[in-house]
């Protein structure tokens, strides 16, 4: 079993913090929410570890058989985590009650890639997953209740990784990064300087390709999605060029607005990785990791000035305020009117993976 060779555990966290509650959808009551996240650490030995304790949280942590990535919120206090490329699990948790519910492998010659989501009616689980037998990028698709898995079909791409809903869920937008990895050489990049990133268009449920957009730069991988109130597709990049000292000022973001996608400009040396992606009103916000910065962009690309902080990881909003997690540890809010940074807690214990969301119970 794939579980059983692993030589580290990894754990996801819940943090609850006093996030403003909001109205239940099934009545007046009002919800708690919570930010949920996937950690990390690595002991002395350089073994990476799970660290068993929340930041200013009283929700117990769960440990998980790898390294955590993205995070789908169910009903019901639970959440489906999705193991990071090449992923060899997928976890239901109930993270109220501190437990995994269900854990399962891929199909054989699949791996997963790190992110999913739900189908509009919520019913069905949509996870990015590769074929490692031709390298090609597929879509499973999961019953929420059993995880069982139904059907899949094509990425219409390689590398595929996040995957966000447009048009009232009847387009699924698929990040295909174009990074070829397989099982046997792990997360060895295998093509990098023959990539071919694109961003896929596709008809919800036919899986028919209804478009395909790519950037003049086939060496920027086309990563993580976020939409915008006005309709904008934000998409963050991570530069793959064969020469490092190239990812210095390599372009962070592309827009997809009124049927064309084009790179924005943006400040110098950003260093190339954006870790992750949130729109708050029409602004897109980009966790420059490597860059050590928040990079900010309105709607239509007009970059803004970007903000300090130290290797800045996950990002998730409401659609006002804005939460940023980073790999030291560190929790922050961040107001969009003011553009003041504000720490909330910190972990030295804890590295925040690259994506953090809103959950509520």
């Amino acid at each position: 079993m794939m579980l059983a060779r692993r030589q580290f555990l990894l754990q996801f966290a819940a943090l609850a913090l006093p996030l403003p509650a909001w109205a239940a959808t099934s009545g007046s009551a009002k919800a708690e929410r919570v930010l949920l996240s996937a950690s990390w650490d690595t002991d002395a030995s350089g073994l990476e570890q799970g660290v068993l304790r929340g930041v200013d949280s009283t929700l117990p942590a769960i440990t998980l058989p790898g390294r955590g990535h993205g995070i789908v919120p169910l009903p019901n206090g639970q959440a489906i985590v999705m193991s990071r490329r090449l992923g060899s699990w997928l976890a239901k948790i109930d993270w109220q009650q501190g437990k995994v519910i269900q854990l399962i492998e891929p199909q054989f010659d699949r791996h997963y890639f790190g992110h999913a989501v739900l189908t509009p009616d919520g019913k069905t689980l949509i996870t990015t997953e590769n074929n490692g037998e031709t390298g090609q990028g597929v879509l499973g698709l999961y019953a929420v209740d059993t995880l069982k898995r139904l059907a899949e079909i094509p990425s219409h791409g390689i590398g595929p990784h996040e995957l966000i809903w447009l048009d009232g869920g009847k387009i699924l937008a698929v990040a295909n990064g174009g990074v070829l990895t397989l099982p046997e050489t792990g997360r060895r990049k295998l093509n990098l300087g023959a990539m071919n990133p694109t961003l896929a268009l596709i008809a919800w449920p036919s899986g028919k390709l209804l478009n395909e957009y790519t950037l003049p730069d086939q060496g920027l991988s086309i990563r993580h999605l976020a939409r915008s109130p006005d309709g904008s597709l934000g998409i963050a990049l991570q530069a793959e060029y064969l020469d490092a000292a190239a990812h210095v000022n390599s372009p962070l973001l592309a827009v997809l607005r009124q049927g064309k996608m084009q790179l924005a400009e943006q400040a110098e040396g950003l260093q190339g990785y954006g870790a992750s992606i949130a729109a708050v009103g029409n602004t897109f916000l980009v966790s420059a990791l490597k860059g050590n910065a928040i990079a900010r962009w309105t709607s239509a690309g007009v970059p803004l000035a970007p903000i300090a902080m130290a290797r800045p990881a996950g990002i998730a909003s409401d659609g006002q305020q804005v939460w940023i997690s980073s790999e030291r540890g560190l929790l922050a809010h961040f107001d969009p009117q003011t553009t003041m940074l504000t720490a909330l807690n910190q972990s030295a214990a804890h590295r925040w993976d690259n994506h953090l969301v809103i959950a509520q119970r």
